[in-house]
């Protein structure tokens, strides 16, 4: 029997790869209700799409879309992949329910970590609670988004389906690798404009603390205020409307951009810490699961 501690994407992944390998796996959802698979753009390169492909083939759709990806507002679209974070969250309980995965809504304790069998932390933000010994490359930040409804969105933004609207270069990347240094809060806007299913995802605001430790939620007023402001140099419209749901939760990262993918105590194995979640957790989830099946 192998738990897996978080039930979002890393965690779904692995369960997934290590029912397949014909192993016993209690899945632990922590019930959140705003998670970083949701709230994520879930865009792709259109050559780093494989992993999903072959996991779809398999498992049917698990959000799997195609999209026109514009990096910055003169650049030409180009093909790429997006996964729709909810269509995903809503295939994934029971391709795993067929699987024999057996599912737990709990709050996970540092307890999970004296069980006899092996356990899988996954569960990003919520990983260092559990686990404090955890590499210090391992931080957390608060991450925004705003929600927009298309119809309400289109009059101010002359927003056209399928097409995904992305800054040329992502700040959060380079406020990640500053982390370390950091000696007072910081937060960066990525001016985004993304469809995803039904809505539209606006925006993409990071802040990150000094130090390991989240502290708690910012204002999301003042966030808000923060993410339509940046918006509004590139979209006039989004200082004061659309109408939309600012959303914000807690997500990790790693400072040099590698996750932590292994052992990390004595029949304790961790998965979290991802940049670029979507393009590399479906690789890392079979590699880890490789290893666990091993043992």
């Amino acid at each position: 029997m192998i738990t897996v501690i978080g039930a979002g994407l890393a965690g779904s992944l692995l369960a997934l790869e290590l029912a397949e390998r014909g192993l016993a796996v209690t899945l632990i959802d922590g019930g959140s209700h705003a998670d970083a698979t949701s709230l994520s753009y879930g865009l792709l390169p259109w050559n780093a799409g494989r992993a999903w492909r072959r996991l779809q083939r398999r498992h049917g759709d698990l959000g799997l879309r195609q999209r026109w990806l514009q990096l910055g507002p003169r650049a030409v679209p180009l093909p790429a992949l997006q996964i729709d974070g909810r269509r995903f969250a809503a295939a994934m309980p029971p391709v795993l329910q067929g699987l024999g995965v057996k599912r737990l809504t709990v709050e996970a304790s540092p307890l999970v970590l004296a069980a006899e069998q092996p356990v899988v932390l996954a569960c990003g933000a919520g990983c260092r609670a559990l686990a404090p010994h955890l590499d210090g490359r391992l931080r957390v930040s608060w991450a925004g988004i705003l929600e927009l409804e298309p119809g309400a969105a289109g009059p101010w933004l002359g927003w056209r389906q399928g097409l995904a609207q992305l800054p040329a270069r992502f700040g959060r990347l380079a406020l990640e690798r500053r982390a370390p240094q950091l000696q007072q809060d910081a937060w960066v806007v990525d001016a985004g404009l993304v469809p995803c299913g039904d809505r539209l995802l606006a925006g993409q605001i990071s802040l990150i603390r000094p130090g390991l430790d989240a502290g708690p939620a910012p204002d999301p007023a003042v966030m808000e205020h923060h993410l339509r402001s940046a918006l509004a140099a590139r979209w006039p419209g989004l200082a004061s409307g659309p109408p939309g749901h600012y959303r914000q939760c807690a997500v990790s990262f790693c400072t040099d951009g590698v996750p932590l993918v292994g052992q990390c105590g004595a029949g304790t194995w961790v998965l979290a810490g991802f940049s670029g979640a979507f393009a590399q957790v479906p690789d890392a989830a079979r590699c880890l699961a490789d290893q666990l099946a091993a043992k």
